[in-house]
């Protein structure tokens, strides 16, 4: 298969930027330097490649086939039994990073591949982390990221159910950090093709999307040291949400926009 037939390929399955893709699939099985992939058009009889195009070619996410992602300022390795870190879930972190003192306590709530609990550590001084999910396959991901990372004395994983299991016996926290479940049920079947080989429980929060939002709040609030903040990642549309929340349980709530200019985090303290 030729540079030039991967991008076709993919170009007619639908995929984004199927150029980038097929580029990026060639340099990570075969590993042709990029300069020959700008003027040239190698050609492949790669096995594993030519499956990579064609599962590519079924959406399968392009992070999935390469096993890695690019996040904050660290590598995480990624598999099907985890989200995807996303560019959006850096505003998070960025905001955790100026914030916390050094030798902070943290408490990462549905933490998936690890990448919130693990970039903050990775970038502040002193602080560790406990960080939270019901996935075991996504714990397990999540471990050897902070292993990857170097920072796997810093932070400690824990198997729960946030929403109805018993809160960590840890002591307090000074800032409880979450990307958790937001999509509305009823939109979840409207996402793009990829989202769909990605955990579905990663995504879905209930019929308005605050599922874990409420939950989270109300639960894991008196976990918070004096002057501790909880910090959520929040879809574009939820901003009067996840205000009407923190309203009920007593917070304050300042909603920070990403550089598209949409609500991409809200910081929630008493």
């Amino acid at each position: 298969m030729k540079l030039s037939e991967a991008i076709k390929r993919l170009a007619d399955a639908g995929v984004d930027s199927p150029r980038e893709n097929a580029r990026t699939l060639f340099s990570h099985f075969d590993k042709v330097p990029s300069y020959k992939l700008i003027s040239r058009d190698p050609e492949t009889e790669n096995p594993l490649l030519i499956e990579a195009i064609e599962r590519r070619a079924k959406r399968v996410p392009l992070q999935y086939l390469i096993g890695e992602v690019d996040f904050f300022r660290e590598r995480y390795a990624v598999s099907e039994g985890c989200l995807i870190p996303r560019a959006d879930t850096e505003v998070l972190v960025e905001y955790a990073v100026k914030r916390l003192e050094p030798h902070s306590k943290i408490l990462d709530v549905c933490c998936g591949s690890g990448c919130i609990a693990i970039s903050t550590v990775k970038n502040t001084e002193g602080t560790t982390a406990l960080a939270l999910d019901i996935s075991a396959e996504a714990l397990e991901i999540a471990k050897s990221n902070a292993k990857l990372n170097e920072v796997e004395g810093r932070v400690e994983f824990l198997q729960l159910d946030v929403l109805h299991g018993e809160l960590p016996k840890s002591g307090k926290f000074h800032c409880i950090l979450s990307n958790p479940p937001y999509v509305k049920d009823e939109v979840y079947d409207t996402l793009q093709e990829e989202i769909f080989h990605e955990p579905k429980i990663a995504f879905v929060g209930g019929e308005d999307g605050g599922d874990f939002y409420r939950a989270i709040t109300a639960r894991y609030k008196s976990l918070l040291c004096e002057g501790g903040f909880i910090a959520y990642e929040i879809g574009y549309d939820q901003s009067e949400l996840i205000s009407d929340i923190a309203r009920a349980n007593g917070m304050t709530v300042e909603i920070i926009k990403d550089l598209s200019g949409n609500p991409r985090v809200a910081i929630l303290e008493r």
